[in-house]
């Protein structure tokens, strides 16, 4: 039994994420190691029948939004106006993003509630974290949100995409505040719905991988990190210099990226754009001065109106998750 051993040992797999073994049980269709190389793959969901249930909730001028609210009292969504949501229109504009999305070559996959009962899966980038090596699971500080991880975890499996760990017990991660910066660095916004256990625990889980983490504090009640940063090409990044901490400008300038400036007068969430190949950005069409901007730095910009899928609470970078970007 001994010698048998010593031959079995011949076989061992040390580290997976490094052996070419990883590559032959999952494939090479999957996997994200900056936030800029052109998009092959991507995963949305398209607002539907859930989004009804808005109509049972009541407007609170307190919170700006007509909240709507479980038999248990836990706060199941919200919608940032006091008009009904107009779901044609939210589907209008989901279509419209669709087809340009389309329009580059990706390929699109969409997360289904066959329930319609979570309202909030609109926002697919919040649900896993994709990495160079396979996906890591979201654990979401909110009620309305808990049930975005059963059908996430069942799509991965159905597309042969490793979920390589998971966010659990007290941490909450959230992925519109994560960015992998380049295959060696991720960025992270500590805020309201990212947490210190949260980011101890992906700062473990990306290390398997040679991946350092950077955390940035969000100020006050930003929620994600995609409300002010989101890189636009290789060496070009979007910022809210009025949000992100004075340091982490000057460590992107110190590593040799342009900052190109997010315009104070154009609506929130103006940001929250996303690079579909390097140099070139599908963006809010309202956020006119910013469009100035990118196009001066030389950014290609794809405009869509999204302004009703921005009462839910999102913008563009919110409601789609890469799954496969080429690397740079």
């Amino acid at each position: 039994m001994a010698t048998l051993q010593m031959y079995m040992d011949q076989s061992r797999i040390d580290n997976m994420f490094e052996s070419e073994v990883y590559e032959e049980v999952w494939g090479k269709q999957f996997g994200v190691d900056n936030s800029v190389g052109k998009i092959r793959k991507i995963l949305l969901h398209c607002p539907g029948e859930e989004i009804k249930q808005l109509a049972q909730g009541a407007y609170e001028q307190e919170a700006g939004a007509r909240i709507l609210k479980g038999e248990n009292g836990r706060i199941r969504n919200y919608w940032k106006d006091e008009k009904l949501p107009d779901l044609e229109l939210l589907q209008e504009q989901h279509h419209a993003m669709a087809e340009l999305l389309e329009k580059e070559g990706i390929e699109i996959h969409y997360l289904v509630d066959p329930t319609n009962y979570w309202t909030n899966l609109t926002f697919t980038r919040d649900v896993a974290l994709m990495t160079p090596k396979g996906a890591i699971l979201t654990r979401f500080a909110m009620y309305f949100h808990q049930g975005d991880t059963y059908y996430t975890q069942k799509f991965l499996a159905e597309q042969n995409i490793p979920i390589i760990g998971a966010i659990q017990g007290k941490g909450t991660i959230e992925g519109g505040s994560f960015s992998m910066l380049d295959p060696h660095t991720a960025v992270i916004g500590r805020s309201v719905r990212i947490n210190d256990e949260g980011i101890a625990q992906l700062r473990t889980l990306l290390s398997y991988q040679g991946i350092n983490l950077i955390v940035i504090d969000m100020p006050a009640y930003y929620i994600h990190l995609d409300e002010a940063f989101v890189p636009v090409d290789k060496k070009k990044v979007l910022v809210s210099t009025f949000i992100l901490p004075h340091w982490f400008l000057h460590m992107l300038q110190e590593k040799g990226y342009e900052l190109i400036e997010t315009d104070r007068d154009d609506p929130m969430l103006t940001n929250n754009c996303i690079a579909l190949e390097p140099g070139k950005v599908l963006f809010s069409a309202k956020g006119v001065k910013t469009r100035k901007n990118l196009e001066k730095a030389g950014i290609e910009v794809v405009p869509v109106d999204i302004t009703e899928i921005n009462k839910l609470g999102g913008g563009i970078h919110c409601s789609t998750l890469p799954l496969l970007r080429d690397s740079i």
